[in-house]
């Protein structure tokens, strides 16, 4: 036999360098040191890899991802339209499955806690021999950004996106540090009592749906209905819950902000019950439509362009140097890479504005 067939014969096939990271979990997961192809399931979980700027890593997306019906509510989606199109699917919603996963052929899968737990993250890895870093994708309000900013440090470990997941981070405390200088020193007795309604959660919610804490009304320091009371704590959840009717008449809110991809839905609530425009903000033609700020969780971009312009409603004269075409183009562009608010606009049928009812 030639000596260098058997020489050949007798390499071992070269070892793929790894790197060891701490999940968010604890979990001490092995990765290539170079990931080329990955995979991100879960509620959240692609958006952050959206924002790490990672989108042509990706190799196959959830069915979810890939509905037309939801573009409207995200804005990643409308930036990468195209590439995911041309995507495999890997299952369905919040998680997937393991061997559509495994058909896609990543060398990394991101699970989102948001729609499991780490034992899932565990059954994959076991499953399909594909390390999994298991994410909580967290949310821009309170203590929970922390959580964020932590997603965004260890998927960036893993994508090489180290500089670019600081970037977001102080970008992010930019923009809020901004939004509170401008209405940190306005006397509650001048803020207007605010209500943001029509708050998805599980699909589209009528004009009752809220959010308390609202991150939106918090940064600009806003005062939100739910200040006033009238709410057991127990009633109060972490995503959007309804209130009672006689609640938001008792509140009687002198602006009311309504999520733009569920104007229909409240337009069929106000038909029904036409009482609705005895509240004050309906009286006095105060009633906003605001950008959808919810679909498999929460789009943070959209929550910062709300801030402005919730604050150029509340607080005219604080916010008169902005335009919020152009803000929304700047946060869109730090974000997703794109000044994408017309796009949003065309989906929505305008941009964040005064509606008439």
């Amino acid at each position: 036999m030639d000596d260098s067939s058997t020489s050949q014969s007798m390499q071992t096939p070269e070892r793929t360098e790894t790197v060891t990271i701490t999940d968010m979990a604890g979990r001490n997961v092995e990765v290539p040191v170079n990931v080329e192809r990955i995979v991100a399931v879960g509620a959240g979980a692609l958006r952050q890899i959206a924002y790490l700027e990672s989108m042509d890593k990706v190799v196959g997306v959830e069915s979810n991802e890939k509905d037309d019906a939801t573009t409207i509510h995200a804005v990643y989606k409308l930036v990468h339209l195209d590439k995911m199109a041309g995507l495999s699917e890997v299952g369905p919603a919040h998680g997937g499955n393991a061997e559509l996963i495994a058909g896609a052929d990543p060398q990394v899968v991101f699970f989102s806690g948001t729609s499991g737990d780490v034992s899932d993250a565990e059954g994959y890895q076991t499953k399909t021999g594909i390390p999994v870093v298991f994410i909580d994708v967290g949310d821009m309000a309170g203590e929970d950004r922390k959580t964020t900013y932590q997603c965004w440090q260890i998927c960036g470990e893993v994508l090489g996106k180290t500089e670019r997941a600081t970037e977001l981070q102080e970008y992010t405390e930019q923009l809020i540090a901004d939004l509170n200088a401008r209405t940190e020193d306005i006397p509650d007795e001048e803020k207007p009592i605010a209500f943001p309604g029509a708050l998805s959660h599980r699909g589209g919610q009528g004009i009752l749906s809220t959010q308390y804490p609202f991150a939106t009304l918090e940064f600009i320091n806003a005062r939100h209905a739910l200040d006033e009371g009238g709410i057991a704590q127990e009633e109060i959840k972490t995503h959007a819950f309804s209130v009672g009717q006689e609640n938001l008449f008792s509140w009687d809110p002198e602006v009311i902000f309504i999520d733009l991809s569920n104007l229909g839905l409240v337009s069929n609530d106000v038909e029904r019950s036409p009482s609705y425009k005895d509240l004050k903000a309906f009286k006095e033609d105060n009633v906003h439509g605001f950008l959808p700020v919810s679909s498999y969780h929460r789009n943070y971009e959209s929550v910062f362009v709300n801030s402005y312009y919730m604050g150029s409603v509340l607080y005219p004269e604080r916010f008169d140097d902005i335009d919020i075409d152009e803000k929304a183009d700047e946060i869109y562009g730090m974000f997703l890479g794109e000044p994408a608010y017309d796009k949003v606009k065309n989906e929505l049928g305008g941009g964040a504005r005064k509606l008439s009812f």
